[in-house]
């Protein structure tokens, strides 16, 4: 009895040691992809915790179209379920998607400004390195679905 409670007790100060608190901040680059349009882009943020379980991630997605030029800006807030190894949040925010439909650089530049929401998680890999993978809709006059793969530094 006294090994298996001394044994739970590791694990949960193990588990709290990994929780999310006030103040932290984690870097992270990745990949998305959009499923009705099917393109890919390179995507770049930050995450700070300005109060436990609650986020803000600031990120910017430079995608990769056949024509033109597409970028997105997202910030969102995140609120954590779970802590620990394995952590899984809701989030919700505002985007803008900026288009510009002519080949190189001139053309018109169309801002369009919407909201999302969408649901995922981030791992514990080894250190300060982490991954995230997220899924979310954002309103936009197509409504797209968007997932995202990314490598996470915790700071």
């Amino acid at each position: 009895m006294k090994k298996s409670l001394f044994l739970i007790l590791i694990l949960a100060s193990i588990q709290l040691a990994n929780a999310q608190e006030q103040g932290d901040v984690r870097l992270q680059l990745g990949a998305d992809y959009r499923f009705q349009i099917k393109n890919i882009g390179a995507n770049a943020g930050v995450e700070y915790f300005f109060i436990d379980k609650f986020s803000i991630a600031p990120n910017f997605t430079y995608w990769f179209p056949n024509i033109g030029r597409e970028t997105n800006l997202n910030v969102d807030l995140r609120y954590y379920l779970t802590e620990g190894i394995a952590q899984i949040y809701l989030l919700g925010g505002y985007n803008n998607f900026w288009i510009n439909t002519q080949p190189g650089l001139p053309g018109t530049l169309v801002s369009r400004a919407g909201g999302n929401f969408g649901v995922g998680s981030y791992f514990d890999l080894i250190g300060n390195l982490g991954m995230n993978t997220e899924f979310k809709v954002q309103s936009q006059n197509t409504r797209q679905t968007v997932l995202r793969v990314a490598l996470v530094w915790r700071l």
